[in-house]
């Protein structure tokens, strides 16, 4: 009987301790808020805060008993028309919406742009078993700054617009780089003898004997790989040849100039030479005249 009795008390003192353990945390809680505590940039337009709880709410009881649990007050404490919705598939989601009908559009209670809004959920918020909300809840959240984030916008669509015109303005280009009527190589700019040789390192005279070759090597390849012409089709291609030839940098001088006007100051003698012979020719052509040309007396004898 001992025995007996001593197993009865064990067992109702274990039963006791679980019916603590089972009551102990049987309050209403929230698991997670949408926005959550001291968000910012959010939505002024159809301002709401969704909360999830860890239970079942939005009853017919529950709806009845937290009808007026729920507040959103703007940062100097006015109070905003909210409605509240349940979800009937998700039943432990709250919606809790602004009445943006019965707020002003402007004016100090009408919602603004870059403020801080305080959701409060009120204790004693029931759910469908009957369990409450043991203390009240905030929910702190802060609305976006509308006129910095159109400044951003417009910036953006500037740049983006901007980037579209230079890309396409390039594409443009570049195509018209590629196109083969347009496109000019360098086998079509006229031959620069001083800039060949500059860019060699070889004298002048070298670089058109060079290039005089090439042109004779190519003309004989052309010559190997195309028909006869006509005079008339020669004569046309030589035009072309020398059009092609003709820079736009070349310029034409009114009447030829010594190098000495260049300031050169080397001189070749050959303006002495030519002096001194055409001084000897006409002394020869004086003797002959002085002479009779070959007809004096002393001849004729």
């Amino acid at each position: 009987m001992k025995r007996t009795g001593a197993v009865l008390s064990l067992a109702v003192i274990l039963a006791m301790f679980m019916a603590m353990f089972s009551f102990a945390d049987s309050s209403l809680k929230i698991n997670e808020t949408y926005p959550a505590n001291n968000a910012t940039n959010t939505t002024k337009e159809n301002m709401c805060v969704k909360v999830m709880f860890d239970r079942p709410v939005g009853n017919a009881a529950s709806k009845k008993a937290n009808a007026d649990k729920f507040k959103i007050t703007d940062k100097s404490g006015h109070k905003l028309p909210v409605k509240i919705y349940y979800s009937k598939k998700n039943t432990k989601y709250a919606l809790i919406l602004v009445d943006t009908a019965k707020v002003p559009a402007k004016g100090k209670n009408a919602i603004q742009d870059n403020q801080y809004y305080t959701c409060t959920i009120d204790k004693g918020f029931r759910a469908n078993d009957g369990s409450t909300l043991s203390a009240a809840r905030e929910i702190r959240f802060k609305t976006l700054n509308q006129r910095t984030y159109t400044v951003g916008y417009m910036v953006m669509m500037v740049l983006m617009f901007g980037g579209m015109m230079f890309f396409s303005v390039r594409q443009m280009r570049n195509q018209g780089n590629n196109d083969p009527k347009e496109k000019k190589t360098e086998t079509d700019a006229p031959f620069n003898p001083y800039k060949e040789a500059k860019r060699t390192g070889k004298d002048v005279q070298t670089v058109i004997a060079e290039h005089a070759k090439e042109e004779k090597k190519e003309a004989k390849k052309k010559k190997n790989k195309k028909k006869k012409l006509t005079d008339d089709e020669m004569l046309r291609l030589e035009e072309e040849k020398v059009k092609k030839e003709l820079r736009d940098d070349y310029f034409h001088v009114h009447k030829p100039m010594p190098i000495r006007a260049a300031g050169a100051t080397y001189r070749t003698g050959r303006a002495a030479r030519a002096a001194a012979l055409k001084k000897q020719r006409a002394a020869e052509k004086a003797a002959r005249k002085a002479n009779g040309y070959g007809k004096n007396s002393k001849n004729k004898r």
